[in-house]
Protein backbone atom coordinates (compact mmCIF):
# COMPACT_ATOMS: atom_id res chain seq x y z
CA UNK A 1 0.00 0.00 0.00
CA UNK A 2 1.41 3.38 -1.01
CA UNK A 3 2.08 5.94 1.70
CA UNK A 4 2.77 9.48 0.40
CA UNK A 5 3.21 10.91 3.92
CA UNK A 6 6.86 9.85 4.35
CA UNK A 7 9.07 12.83 3.50
CA UNK A 8 12.84 12.54 3.01
CA UNK A 9 13.48 15.88 4.72
CA UNK A 10 11.90 14.71 8.00
CA UNK A 11 12.79 11.01 7.85
CA UNK A 12 14.73 10.31 11.08
CA UNK A 13 16.35 7.02 9.92
CA UNK A 14 17.88 8.90 6.96
CA UNK A 15 20.30 10.57 9.38
CA UNK A 16 22.05 7.24 10.02
CA UNK A 17 21.90 6.00 6.42
CA UNK A 18 23.74 6.66 3.17
CA UNK A 19 21.68 9.79 2.42
CA UNK A 20 22.58 11.57 5.67
CA UNK A 21 24.64 14.34 4.01
CA UNK A 22 22.26 15.27 1.19
CA UNK A 23 21.17 18.88 0.83
CA UNK A 24 17.53 19.97 0.71
CA UNK A 25 17.79 20.16 -3.10
CA UNK A 26 18.84 16.52 -3.43
CA UNK A 27 16.27 15.39 -0.88
CA UNK A 28 13.56 17.16 -2.88
CA UNK A 29 14.67 15.25 -5.99
CA UNK A 30 14.40 11.93 -4.17
CA UNK A 31 11.11 12.90 -2.58
CA UNK A 32 9.61 13.76 -5.97
CA UNK A 33 10.54 10.45 -7.57
CA UNK A 34 10.45 7.86 -4.76
CA UNK A 35 7.55 5.56 -3.96
CA UNK A 36 6.85 4.62 -0.34
CA UNK A 37 4.90 1.45 0.42
CA UNK A 38 3.59 -0.15 3.58
CA UNK A 39 4.26 -3.88 3.83
CA UNK A 40 2.57 -6.43 6.03
CA UNK A 41 4.66 -8.97 7.95
CA UNK A 42 6.01 -11.81 5.77
CA UNK A 43 5.50 -9.86 2.54
CA UNK A 44 8.15 -10.20 -0.20
CA UNK A 45 9.79 -6.99 -1.42
CA UNK A 46 11.90 -8.52 -4.19
CA UNK A 47 12.75 -12.03 -5.34
CA UNK A 48 16.05 -13.78 -5.98
CA UNK A 49 16.67 -13.73 -9.75
CA UNK A 50 14.57 -10.65 -10.54
CA UNK A 51 16.20 -7.65 -12.22
CA UNK A 52 16.68 -4.52 -10.07
CA UNK A 53 15.28 -1.20 -11.29
CA UNK A 54 16.16 0.83 -8.21
CA UNK A 55 17.07 0.45 -4.57
CA UNK A 56 15.00 0.10 -1.42
CA UNK A 57 15.45 2.13 1.74
CA UNK A 58 13.88 0.95 5.00
CA UNK A 59 11.95 3.70 6.81
CA UNK A 60 10.55 1.50 9.57
CA UNK A 61 10.28 -2.18 10.40
CA UNK A 62 12.69 -5.03 9.76
CA UNK A 63 13.49 -7.15 6.71
CA UNK A 64 15.29 -10.45 6.26
CA UNK A 65 17.35 -11.08 3.13
CA UNK A 66 17.79 -14.77 2.41
CA UNK A 67 18.87 -17.42 -0.09
CA UNK A 68 16.87 -20.57 -0.72
CA UNK A 69 18.67 -23.85 -1.41
CA UNK A 70 17.52 -26.61 -3.76
CA UNK A 71 15.71 -28.36 -0.90
CA UNK A 72 13.73 -25.27 0.07
CA UNK A 73 15.78 -24.34 3.15
CA UNK A 74 16.45 -20.67 3.82
CA UNK A 75 19.79 -19.17 4.82
CA UNK A 76 19.40 -15.62 6.07
CA UNK A 77 22.17 -13.45 4.64
CA UNK A 78 21.45 -10.34 6.69
CA UNK A 79 18.77 -8.29 8.40
CA UNK A 80 17.87 -4.73 7.38
CA UNK A 81 16.26 -2.07 9.55
CA UNK A 82 15.48 1.66 9.53
CA UNK A 83 18.06 3.61 7.53
CA UNK A 84 19.42 0.55 5.70
CA UNK A 85 19.37 0.21 1.92
CA UNK A 86 18.72 -3.01 0.03
CA UNK A 87 19.42 -4.22 -3.49
CA UNK A 88 22.08 -1.61 -4.20
CA UNK A 89 24.95 -4.01 -4.96
CA UNK A 90 23.05 -5.78 -7.74
CA UNK A 91 21.75 -2.45 -9.01
CA UNK A 92 25.28 -1.07 -9.35
CA UNK A 93 26.68 -4.27 -10.90
CA UNK A 94 23.73 -4.71 -13.29
CA UNK A 95 23.07 -8.21 -11.99
CA UNK A 96 19.83 -9.91 -10.93
CA UNK A 97 19.05 -9.99 -7.23
CA UNK A 98 21.10 -12.68 -5.51
CA UNK A 99 18.61 -13.14 -2.66
CA UNK A 100 14.99 -12.57 -1.65
CA UNK A 101 13.90 -9.79 0.73
CA UNK A 102 10.90 -10.35 3.00
CA UNK A 103 9.52 -8.27 5.86
CA UNK A 104 9.69 -9.66 9.39
CA UNK A 105 7.20 -7.15 10.75
CA UNK A 106 5.02 -4.33 9.44
CA UNK A 107 7.35 -2.03 7.52
CA UNK A 108 7.51 1.15 5.48
CA UNK A 109 9.99 1.02 2.61
CA UNK A 110 10.90 3.58 -0.03
CA UNK A 111 11.81 2.65 -3.61
CA UNK A 112 14.23 5.00 -5.40
CA UNK A 113 14.59 4.45 -9.14
CA UNK A 114 17.98 3.74 -10.71
CA UNK A 115 18.17 7.02 -12.64
CA UNK A 116 17.71 9.14 -9.52
CA UNK A 117 20.11 7.04 -7.45
CA UNK A 118 22.80 7.03 -10.16
CA UNK A 119 22.52 10.80 -10.58
CA UNK A 120 23.09 11.30 -6.85
CA UNK A 121 26.15 9.04 -6.86
CA UNK A 122 27.62 10.84 -9.87
CA UNK A 123 27.11 14.33 -8.46
CA UNK A 124 27.40 13.88 -4.68
CA UNK A 125 30.75 12.30 -3.67
CA UNK A 126 29.87 12.02 0.05
CA UNK A 127 26.87 9.83 -0.72
CA UNK A 128 28.97 7.69 -3.07
CA UNK A 129 31.46 7.25 -0.21
CA UNK A 130 28.66 6.28 2.21
CA UNK A 131 27.43 3.66 -0.28
CA UNK A 132 30.96 2.22 -0.56
CA UNK A 133 31.17 2.15 3.24
CA UNK A 134 27.83 0.32 3.43
CA UNK A 135 29.08 -2.22 0.90
CA UNK A 136 32.31 -2.75 2.87
CA UNK A 137 30.30 -3.13 6.09
CA UNK A 138 27.97 -5.71 4.54
CA UNK A 139 30.91 -7.66 3.11
CA UNK A 140 32.63 -7.61 6.50
CA UNK A 141 29.50 -8.94 8.19
CA UNK A 142 29.20 -11.68 5.55
CA UNK A 143 32.81 -12.71 6.11
CA UNK A 144 32.25 -12.74 9.86
CA UNK A 145 29.16 -14.90 9.43
CA UNK A 146 31.15 -17.42 7.38
CA UNK A 147 33.99 -17.49 9.92
CA UNK A 148 31.52 -18.01 12.76
CA UNK A 149 30.01 -21.02 11.01
CA UNK A 150 33.47 -22.47 10.30
CA UNK A 151 35.17 -21.75 13.64
CA UNK A 152 32.42 -21.71 16.28
CA UNK A 153 30.11 -24.45 17.47
CA UNK A 154 26.35 -23.89 17.41
CA UNK A 155 26.14 -22.84 21.06
CA UNK A 156 28.82 -20.18 20.52
CA UNK A 157 27.14 -18.97 17.33
CA UNK A 158 23.77 -18.49 19.01
CA UNK A 159 25.37 -16.59 21.90
CA UNK A 160 27.28 -14.38 19.44
CA UNK A 161 24.07 -13.70 17.50
CA UNK A 162 22.25 -12.60 20.67
CA UNK A 163 25.13 -10.22 21.45
CA UNK A 164 24.87 -8.80 17.93
CA UNK A 165 21.15 -8.25 18.53
CA UNK A 166 21.98 -6.58 21.84
CA UNK A 167 24.14 -4.00 20.07
CA UNK A 168 21.54 -3.26 17.40
CA UNK A 169 18.16 -3.94 19.00
CA UNK A 170 18.85 -3.99 22.75
CA UNK A 171 16.82 -1.93 25.21
CA UNK A 172 17.87 -1.78 28.86
CA UNK A 173 15.16 -2.68 31.35
CA UNK A 174 14.75 -3.65 34.99
CA UNK A 175 15.04 -7.37 34.26
CA UNK A 176 17.84 -7.15 31.68
CA UNK A 177 18.34 -6.17 28.05
CA UNK A 178 15.21 -6.68 25.98
CA UNK A 179 15.80 -7.51 22.31
CA UNK A 180 13.40 -5.54 20.13
CA UNK A 181 13.29 -8.05 17.32
CA UNK A 182 10.81 -10.87 16.87
CA UNK A 183 12.17 -13.88 15.00
CA UNK A 184 10.90 -17.43 14.86
CA UNK A 185 13.12 -20.25 16.11
CA UNK A 186 13.48 -21.30 12.48
CA UNK A 187 14.76 -17.84 11.50
CA UNK A 188 17.27 -17.86 14.34
CA UNK A 189 18.48 -21.21 13.02
CA UNK A 190 18.74 -19.80 9.49
CA UNK A 191 20.94 -16.97 10.76
CA UNK A 192 23.50 -19.27 12.36
CA UNK A 193 23.38 -22.21 9.96
CA UNK A 194 21.80 -24.90 12.10
CA UNK A 195 18.50 -26.72 12.63
CA UNK A 196 15.41 -25.37 14.34
CA UNK A 197 15.60 -28.24 16.83
CA UNK A 198 19.12 -27.20 17.87
CA UNK A 199 18.02 -23.62 18.47
CA UNK A 200 15.04 -24.74 20.57
CA UNK A 201 17.33 -26.95 22.68
CA UNK A 202 19.95 -24.22 23.13
CA UNK A 203 17.39 -21.57 24.09
CA UNK A 204 16.10 -23.96 26.74
CA UNK A 205 19.66 -24.47 28.02
CA UNK A 206 20.33 -20.70 28.06
CA UNK A 207 17.14 -20.25 30.11
CA UNK A 208 18.17 -22.96 32.57
CA UNK A 209 21.61 -21.35 32.91
CA UNK A 210 20.02 -17.98 33.72
CA UNK A 211 21.51 -16.31 30.64
CA UNK A 212 18.19 -15.31 29.06
CA UNK A 213 14.46 -15.24 29.72
CA UNK A 214 11.93 -15.94 26.99
CA UNK A 215 8.29 -15.02 26.52
CA UNK A 216 7.01 -16.19 23.16
CA UNK A 217 9.43 -14.73 20.61
CA UNK A 218 10.59 -12.04 23.04
CA UNK A 219 14.10 -12.67 24.39
CA UNK A 220 15.62 -10.74 27.30
CA UNK A 221 19.33 -11.03 28.09
CA UNK A 222 19.88 -11.52 31.83
CA UNK A 223 23.59 -12.33 32.17
CA UNK A 224 25.70 -10.45 29.60
CA UNK A 225 29.14 -11.57 30.92
CA UNK A 226 28.00 -15.20 30.79
CA UNK A 227 26.77 -14.65 27.24
CA UNK A 228 30.18 -13.28 26.21
CA UNK A 229 31.82 -16.29 27.84
CA UNK A 230 29.47 -18.67 26.02
CA UNK A 231 30.23 -16.96 22.71
CA UNK A 232 33.99 -17.24 23.41
CA UNK A 233 34.26 -13.45 23.18
CA UNK A 234 35.79 -10.85 25.48
CA UNK A 235 33.46 -8.21 26.95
Amino acid sequence: MKNPSVQCQTCAPRNRGVFCDLSAEYLSQINASKVTNKYSPRQVIFYDGNNPYGLYCVCSGKVKIFKMDSEGHQQIVRLAGPGDIMGYRCLLSNEPYMATAETIEESEICFIDKTTFTHILETHPKTAFHVMSALAHDLGNAEGQILNIVRKNVRERLAALLLTFKAKYGENGKQGVKLNISLTREELAELIGTSQESVIRLISEFKQDGIISVKGRQITLLDIPKLFETASLVD
